[in-house]
C-alpha cells in the first residue's frame, strides 16, 4: 500500500509542478531544466531505495535510513498538499468553501482506504485468489 500511496502522491505532485512550471514566465531553457530535474528525481529516488533494500548494511541502520526517507517523502506530500494545492483551491471563489472541505475529506478518506488494500503477492493465495491474512489486524 506504500507503493500505491506513493504513486498517487507522485501523480498529484507532477500535476502541481507542471502547472507551476507553465504559470511562471521563464525562458524555455529554464522550463526544460525544471522538467528534466523533476523527471529524474523519481528514478533516482527509486534507485536509492533499491540500493538500500539490497544493500548489506546492518538491519537497524537500514530501518533508520528507511524511516528518514519515508519521513522526507511524507513531509513533501504534506507540504505539496496543503501549501500548493489546498490553500489556493480554498481561496478560489468558484465553489462554496464547505463543499471544498467535503471533497478534501473524501479524498483523505480514499487515501486512508488505499492503505487498507493488500499489497504484493504475499497477501493473496495463488490457488483461489483469496486473502491469506486478515484485512484488519
Amino acid at each position: 500500500s506504500l507503493t500505491r500511496s506513493q504513486l498517487i502522491k507522485q501523480w498529484y505532485q507532477r500535476r502541481v509542478r507542471g502547472v507551476k512550471i507553465v504559470e511562471e514566465n521563464q525562458t524555455l531553457t529554464t522550463h526544460i531544466r525544471a522538467v528534466a530535474l523533476f523527471a529524474t528525481s523519481t528514478p533516482v529516488g527509486v534507485a536509492i531505495g533499491v540500493a538500500i533494500q539490497l544493500g548489506t548494511i546492518h538491519p537497524a541502520t537500514k530501518k533508520l535510513v528507511e524511516g528518514l526517507i519515508q519521513a522526507a517523502a511524507t513531509g513533501t506530500f504534506i507540504y505539496i498538499a496543503f501549501v500548493e494545492i489546498v490553500a489556493p483551491e480554498l481561496n478560489k471563489p468558484d465553489l462554496p468553501p464547505l463543499l471544498k472541505v467535503l471533497f478534501l475529506s473524501i479524498g483523505y478518506g480514499i487515501m486512508c482506504c488505499a492503505q487498507l488494500l493488500p499489497e504484493g503477492e504475499d497477501d493473496i493465495d495463488p490457488v483461489n485468489g483469496t486473502m491469506t491474512t486478515p484485512l484488519f489486524t
